[in-house]
């Protein structure tokens, strides 16, 4: 695991070696082991080591025979050693033991089209000095992070948007959208950015710039085609093949390994699979909450399993003792980022990186097997909508308006609320209403509206409605999944889990999100996946010889924290702190009447509204470290305002 950095001047000006320094410097917590870079006319690359595979010999960036093509590489090649002995075959010569190698060999092999025969999580830069072409890659679901921007007449590009701050000509303009997307869904959805101009590498892209022109090709997408073939118990036995071939091509490692268990059905299995490869104890890590709140403590279910296969098991308990890390986790993500469980994955991430250095993680079971509530909400929507209209009106209106919120955050009666509201709409809409925070009314009165109107009041609406008419799926859930991986997955969990981690140089591993897995789950009908009445039934069915009922059957509890309670006790002082009309004014865009309605009737626990809440708080406060960041001037040199210039 790395954090990569580059510049490739377009003008043919030479690059200056600080640059690179400088933006390496900033991600230098990716890296902590080694740091290396090239440098040569109007190229620069660099990148920050965290030593995993070849601890002694893998230094970057790495070069082929004749050192005319170069990489810088962040992530991990689970079949590098494959690809390795066929390019041996084929007269390739390699000096490292390091999966990073194989890249430069594939690309003389294969070209760019070689990125298509790679299995793992990556983001890569390769120069290739003969050709004067740059490279960019990105692995197939996002796992791994890679932003890009021309800016000052250069291509620039790195892990994580403060390394390109750090360069003397980088200074962009708000992208008002993106603050009016961030309300919507607590997160600012790829490939656009916080800055204009300033973009994601979608995942399962490459870029190639080459003699002035640039260009994007998509290298892998994934189609569900379901087989009818298949009865469902052969099904669960090849998914429990690849499954457990996933997780063991994931145990490569010359450093410490273990993994987060949270007793839900994924990570537990992840666990098992472990175990039943492994001569050693693995060593896995849970969290708790001790005290009030709508919060289930899951420590008890991660004891069975730990127990079950003897692991070396540590504990942590999270306290509403969060202000101190609250402005590290905002530095983290650079741009808005409002999803709480971040705050339950620092403290777990820095647990475990005391003990190991790799970890591997469940997330990505519920993308692939259809584990959330609103798999579940959207199908009986399905059957709702086949009432008759004046039954469904009569349902909506009367219980609707009948059923109160839950002012401790339980989410239960809101989910409720939620799918009598949104049942009747078209499934666009419908899926926009499960996954937003903030609905198309409320952003218009949160913001003001000169800058809403810049915004494009719609354009969260359009993402999903666009994500939707871009599929081909076979089945409604199937429909759901393929957002999901388009949007919530990249945007949050996996930005989540990769600044998070990278936070405290701990690498994290994702064995659902391996392509032949996700290439299998797609070919399995959807009615095996999800039922009226199951979430994940396939799931359920495959891991039965691996996991007691108790975990099996029991309900999902997200990763979370008692939020609602929080914001009107040990969180209160910094709630009134920062959306004090002080705070809100310093912003400029945000309307202080609804806001401070909002602050008031959660406070009074007449509603909770600790979603919104904590998105304006992080906003709010996204926005104080941002001006602090200009205020220090890392890019105001005078060859900075040149090259902005030019």
């Amino acid at each position: 695991m790395c954090g990569i950095v580059g510049v490739v001047d377009l003008q043919g000006r030479s690059v200056d070696p600080s640059w690179i320094d400088s933006m390496n410097d900033s991600i230098v917590h990716r890296g902590p082991d080694d740091s290396g870079s090239y440098v040569r006319g109007n190229v620069g690359l660099g990148m920050r080591r965290l030593s995993i595979i070849d601890v002694a010999g893998g230094h970057q960036p790495v070069y082929n025979e004749d050192k005319s093509v170069w990489v810088v590489f962040n992530g991990e090649i689970y079949n590098h050693l494959e690809l390795r002995e066929d390019l041996e075959k084929a007269g390739h010569r390699f000096y490292t033991d390091s999966d990073t190698e194989t890249l430069v060999h594939l690309y003389e092999q294969y070209g760019v089209e070689g990125v298509s025969k790679l299995r793992g999580m990556f983001a890569y830069a390769l120069w290739d000095e003969r050709a004067e072409r740059l490279l960019l890659a990105r692995d197939r679901v996002g796992i791994k992070p890679l932003y890009y921007a021309v800016i000052g007449g250069c291509l620039a590009f790195a892990s994580e948007l403060k390394a390109l701050i750090r360069l003397p000509w980088f200074d962009p303009d708000i992208n008002s959208a993106s603050i009016e997307r961030f309300l919507a869904f607590l997160y600012v959805p790829g490939p656009e950015t916080v800055y204009q101009g300033v973009v994601e590498l979608p995942p399962a892209h490459i870029l190639v710039y080459e003699k002035g022109r640039t260009s994007i090709q998509r290298y892998w997408t994934l189609r569900y085609q379901s087989r009818d073939d298949v009865r469902v118990e052969e099904w669960a036995e090849r998914v429990l093949h690849q499954f457990r071939d996933s997780v063991k091509s994931h145990l490569m490692s010359e450093v410490p390994l273990g993994a987060f268990l949270s007793g839900g059905i994924d990570s537990s299995a992840i666990v098992a699979a472990m175990a039943m490869e492994s001569s050693k104890p693995v060593v896995t890590f849970s969290i708790g909450h001790e005290g009030k709140g709508a919060f289930q403590d899951e420590r008890p279910y991660a004891r069975i399993v730990a127990d079950r296969y003897r692991t070396e098991h540590h504990e942590f308990v999270v306290s509403a003792d969060i202000q101190g890390i609250v402005p590290k986790l905002i530095a983290c993500f650079d741009q808005p980022f409002a999803d709480s469980s971040a705050i339950p994955n620092y403290y777990i991430t820095k647990l475990t990186r005391q003990h190991v250095t790799v970890a591997l993680s469940g997330l990505g079971g519920d993308e692939l097997a259809g584990g959330y509530e609103r798999h579940l909400g959207m199908q009986w929507a399905e059957h709702f909508r086949r009432l008759p209209s004046v039954v469904r009106g009569l349902l909506g209106e009367y219980w609707i308006h009948r059923l109160p919120d839950s002012p401790t955050g339980h989410p239960g009666m809101s989910r409720i609320k939620r799918f009598l509201s949104s049942a009747a709409n078209p499934t666009a809409e419908r899926y926009a209403a499960f996954v937003m925070a903030h609905s198309v009314s409320e952003r218009a009165r949160i913001l003001s509206r000169d800058f809403h109107a810049g915004a494009k009041a719609q354009s969260s609406n359009e993402m999903v409605e666009a994500a939707f008419n871009s599929n081909d799926a076979d089945s409604l859930l199937h429909y759901l999944l393929l957002c999901d991986m388009q949007l919530y997955l990249p945007g949050d969990l996996l930005m989540l889990t990769d600044r998070v981690s990278m936070l405290h140089s701990l690498e994290v591993r994702v064995p659902f999100l391996d392509h032949p897995l996700i290439e299998l789950m797609a070919q399995v009908p959807a009615r095996h996946k999800l039922t009226l009445w199951s979430k994940k039934a396939l799931f359920k069915r495959a891991f039965r010889g691996l996991l007691p009922s108790s975990i099996l059957d029991r309900k999902k509890v997200g990763f979370s924290v008692p939020l609602a309670l929080w914001l009107r006790t040990e969180l209160k002082p910094l709630l009134c702190d920062v959306l004090s009309k002080d705070g809100l004014t310093a912003v400029g865009y945000l309307e202080h009447g609804e806001v401070e309605k909002l602050v008031s009737e959660h406070l009074s626990g007449s509603a909770n509204h600790e979603s919104k809440l904590w998105a304006l708080i992080n906003l709010v406060l996204w926005e104080r470290q941002r001006r602090v960041s200009q205020s220090q001037g890392y890019h105001r040199s005078a060859l900075g305002q040149s090259r902005r210039g030019g």
